[in-house]
């Protein structure tokens, strides 16, 4: 068999170098901004809270301990704080599960849309109705995803803790695509439905989906106690190798992307000045949700004077380059380790 860990790292080392010269040359032409008020891309977890029970959350969203310090009035007087700075171009807003918020969650959606910021909503689908929907119709988006963790129900259901929430999943990304939402799919793979991913594409297709993420469980979170739901490297070349031909099959029908190596994903942010960041439930600014560094708390400094005194620099400092380089070192490998869930202050 091909190694196709090998090939994709390969693919992924060329795109990085694109973006690195593609900035270069931008950066020589006095065309590539050095500094923004805000970064580029911020995501709003919007609560701990999660009506669902994942193997793999690495939020743990929904546990007792889970603080959710910032209530919906915090986070429309931050998304006003944003507007008045200048705005963003693109929310992520994600949780827990946001659509939780009920309808609070329409309230900062309305401060940031009025100002022309485009969204990304990330949600189990479970509350997703087709009232929400018509509601959810009005804004710009880059995508809407929805987490399917399995081709049927009783895949899905097991990974996620609760009967039902295949079939309110799917409905709920139905009526997002039939809304003219584009629609995304994520899909974590693990032993249990590696067998099962051309029908998990199959199902994404069917739905109107536009792409499909296929991705792998990372160790944090749950996941950390549920070790059995972890790709081996053997596993995760065979999904390498199903996903090539999947590509090869669909075509241009439906995009079917591997989720981005981790390591690479946090070179591809030590590129950019103005990569994005998350605030937490508990006001934390944190660079990424895989990456375990904190420059601070929104609820006791500015958002905005905390990007430009820490977060502008911060993806280029010397412990996140460290951090970025042990990630790499250990991919290589083939090893897996628990690099996330210990915040680290810069």
């Amino acid at each position: 068999m091909k190694d196709y860990i090998k090939i994709n790292r390969a693919l992924d080392n060329q795109y990085l170098k694109a973006i690195e010269e593609n900035i270069t040359n931008l950066r020589k032409q006095g065309l590539y901004p050095e500094k923004f008020t805000y970064p580029i891309t911020l995501q709003f977890e919007l609560t701990g809270r999660c009506n669902l029970a994942c193997k793999h959350c690495y939020n743990r969203s929904g546990d007792a301990d889970r603080e959710t310090l910032m209530t919906p009035d915090k986070w429309c007087s931050l998304a006003k704080e944003i507007v008045k700075d200048g705005g963003i171009f693109q929310c992520i807003l994600s949780g827990g599960e946001p659509l939780l918020l009920g309808d609070r969650l329409f309230d900062i959606m309305d401060i940031l849309h009025d100002d022309g910021t485009s969204f990304v909503v990330i949600t189990n689908g479970y509350l997703l109705t087709k009232e929400k929907v018509k509601r959810f119709s009005k804004y710009r988006y880059y995508w809407f995803q929805v987490s399917i963790d399995g081709s049927t129900a009783e895949i899905h259901d097991e990974f996620r803790g609760v009967r039902g929430s295949f079939e309110r999943a799917v409905n709920g990304a139905l009526e997002i695509s039939q809304a003219g939402i584009p629609l995304v799919i994520a899909h974590t793979v693990t032993p249990k439905n590696l067998g099962k991913v051309e029908d998990m594409v199959d199902l994404a297709y069917s739905m109107g989906a536009s792409r499909i993420i296929l991705g792998e469980v990372l160790p944090s979170g749950r996941a950390i106690t549920n070790e059995d739901i972890i790709l081996t490297k053997e596993q995760k070349n065979c999904l390498y190798e199903v996903i090539s031909k999947l590509q090869n099959k669909y075509n241009e029908k439906i995009e079917i992307r591997r989720s981005a190596d981790l390591g690479h994903q946090m070179k591809r942010y030590s590129l950019e000045n103005n990569a994005g960041g998350i605030i937490r439930p508990n006001g934390e600014f944190r660079l990424d949700c895989m990456a375990p560094f904190i420059i601070g708390n929104v609820l006791n400094t500015s958002l905005k004077e905390l990007w430009m005194k820490h977060g502008i620099n911060a993806w280029k400092s010397e412990r996140v380059q460290k951090f970025i380089a042990s990630i790499n070192e250990e991919t290589q490998k083939g090893n897996i380790q628990n690099h996330v869930d210990k915040d680290i202050l810069v």
